[in-house]
């Protein structure tokens, strides 16, 4: 089905077009299967083929993505800066990683830029604005006071709200990390299908975070659990979420060198999928990404 979709998706021009402006409109803010459908149609557009006018056709679809979204959020009237930011997060970043992908032909580059620029991300978030979990206390305020009217009882309510907010930074740069990472191994997942069948398994199995972002993310991690530092704790989302993407990736080496059975890779993916235990689930795999990092290490040291 997958390939099929892919080889329809590319068949014509103004089917990516299509899909990417429908599937922007029901989604524009991204974090849904519609949002990423969308990204993906751009970036497998950027990748198919040897066509020079590839990455100039795809980086199209992208726009006329973001152009449809932010139109969508502005009719909701969110506000300008807001409407454009969330849209360009979701449809025009992770299409650039896919011209990337496209220049350089590693899997691996992309995912490290791409953890980078969330952190960087949050460092810009932190020094521009003067109280930065002032944004999520006023939405969570709300929040709550809409539980609050239907008749839910809170304890603390505002250490509930101070709590989350001073995070809330984090986890949606996680949250944008996994969209933008998931729109680009999806459509490299297509390209291969009609390219080269097993071509993104071989890539995605030697996903690595590379010796300096793995210490970078080990230290942020192990500070954030050690002192109250706000932009530490936010920027420790990000490393968790980096180190279990090279854990997951580790799993699936496992799987192929038949060191793991189909059954504990599963288990691993519906574990991530239930909320109650997708917390411990990303923490273990994100201490398997730290042994993997540890293991190369001590490979490269060797050799």
């Amino acid at each position: 089905m997958h390939r099929r979709f892919a080889a329809w998706l590319v068949g014509q021009p103004w089917r990516a077009f299509f899909i990417g402006a429908c599937f922007a409109a029901l989604s524009p803010q991204g974090f849904s299967p519609f949002a990423l459908v969308a990204s993906a149609a751009a970036i497998l557009v950027v990748l198919f083929g040897d066509s020079p006018g590839a990455v100039t056709r795809g980086m199209t679809v992208a726009v006329v993505s973001f152009a449809v979204a932010t139109g969508t959020l502005l009719s909701i009237k969110q506000p300008v800066v807001v409407a454009a930011g969330l849209a360009a997060l979701a449809f025009v970043v992770p299409a650039l990683l896919g011209v990337l992908l496209k220049r350089t032909g590693s899997l691996t580059l992309c995912f490290q830029l791409a953890v980078l620029g969330m952190a960087l991300l949050l460092v810009g978030i932190y020094a521009l604005l003067d109280n930065p979990s002032a944004v999520w206390e006023q939405l969570l305020r709300e929040a709550v006071n809409s539980l609050k009217a239907s008749g839910m009882v809170l304890a603390n309510p505002e250490e509930i709200i101070t709590g989350f907010a001073r995070t809330m930074w984090g986890a949606y740069a996680a949250l944008v990390l996994l969209g933008t990472l998931s729109a680009l191994f999806l459509a490299r997942w297509w390209q291969s299908l009609l390219e080269a069948p097993g071509g993104f398994g071989n890539e995605y199995r030697e996903l690595r975070l590379g010796r300096a972002l793995g210490i970078v993310a080990i230290v942020i991690i192990v500070t954030a659990a050690l002192v109250e530092i706000e932009l530490v704790d936010c920027l420790s989302w990000v490393a968790m979420s980096a180190l279990a993407y090279q854990g997951l990736a580790a799993a699936h080496r496992r799987k192929a060198a038949q060191q793991m059975g189909q059954g504990g890779l599963v288990a691993i993916y519906v574990f991530l999928i239930v909320p109650l235990s997708a917390f411990v689930m990303v923490t273990l795999l994100a201490a398997w990404g730290v042994a993997d990092n540890w293991r190369q290490f001590r490979g490269a040291a060797g050799a």
